[in-house]
Formats: structure tokens, C-alpha cells, sequence
């Protein structure tokens, strides 16, 4: 659209090429309009259907909730878009630096297994852990527990 104005510049016709872009813009804002009314149509059919099947008190709480939860939606995708570019971008990189560890630790895997295969004391190196994290997990939930009965 762009080069077409610039050709248009070069050649003289940019006020005709003007004049068609306004026009265009003109039947884009009527097409808008009518889209909202028929949405607001559509919405009014919708809840005279709902509050025939369940009482118009039930359907206007109901066209409440979903549009409250819609805003909370709303709300959270505006917190997320306003978040600093170096804030998106460092999760980018994490998502990324995950994805290249899963994908290293899946082409390792056929060689721990063979490795494991030949060793079978490696395979006490998980066990130990997951045991250990979990003793460091019921020792720690058990302290814990004591300080939230005291509030």
C-alpha cells in the first residue's frame, strides 16, 4: 500500500489515490458499525433465549459472570502485553534455554541407559535424590505446619 502511494506520488495521481483511500475507510467505519450492532442483536437474542429456558434473573447473572470473567481475562493479557520488552524477551530466553535442556537431556538419554545397563550402581544416584528430596520435603513441611497453626 505504501509503494502504491509513492508510485502515485511519482506519477501525480496521489489525490485520486487519496480521495479512494478515504473512501475506503468511509465504508470500513460503516462496516464496523454495523458488525457492533449485530453483535449487540446477537447478544440480545442470546440472552432473551437464556432467560426463556432460565428466568431473566438467572440469565443476567449469568451474562454478568461471563462478562466479568471476560475483563479479569482482559486485565491479565493488558498486564502481560505491558510488561518491559527485556521482561518478555528474558522469558523468552528461559523458554528457550529449557527447550535446548529438554531436547539435550532426550538425545542423552539412549546413552545413560546404556551406561546404567553396564552400571547398575548408577542407578543409585536418582534413587538417593528423589529420597533425599523427599526426607528435605517431610522434614520441612513438618516445621512449617507448627507456624501456621500459631496465626
Amino acid at each position: 500500500m505504501i509503494w502504491q502511494l509513492v508510485a502515485k506520488l511519482v506519477t501525480g495521481e496521489a489525490g485520486v489515490y487519496v480521495a479512494r483511500l478515504r473512501r475506503l475507510v468511509v465504508l470500513y467505519l460503516v462496516m464496523a458499525v454495523l458488525a457492533i450492532l449485530m453483535v449487540a442483536y446477537l447478544m440480545t437474542a442470546l440472552y432473551v433465549w437464556i432467560a426463556s429456558l432460565y428466568g431473566p434473573l438467572a440469565a443476567a447473572l449469568g451474562f454478568a459472570g461471563v462478562f466479568f470473567v471476560l475483563i479479569l481475562l482482559t486485565y491479565v493479557a493488558i498486564v502481560i502485553v505491558r510488561r518491559p520488552p527485556r521482561k518478555r524477551a528474558d522469558d523468552r530466553l528461559q523458554r528457550d534455554i529449557a527447550s535446548i535442556a529438554g531436547v539435550a537431556a532426550l538425545s542423552n538419554a539412549p546413552l545413560l541407559f546404556q551406561s546404567a545397563r553396564r552400571n547398575k550402581k548408577l542407578l543409585l544416584v536418582p534413587v538417593a535424590g528423589a529420597v533425599g528430596w523427599a526426607v528435605w520435603r517431610a522434614v520441612n513441611s513438618y516445621f512449617t505446619r507448627g507456624e501456621s497453626d500459631a496465626y
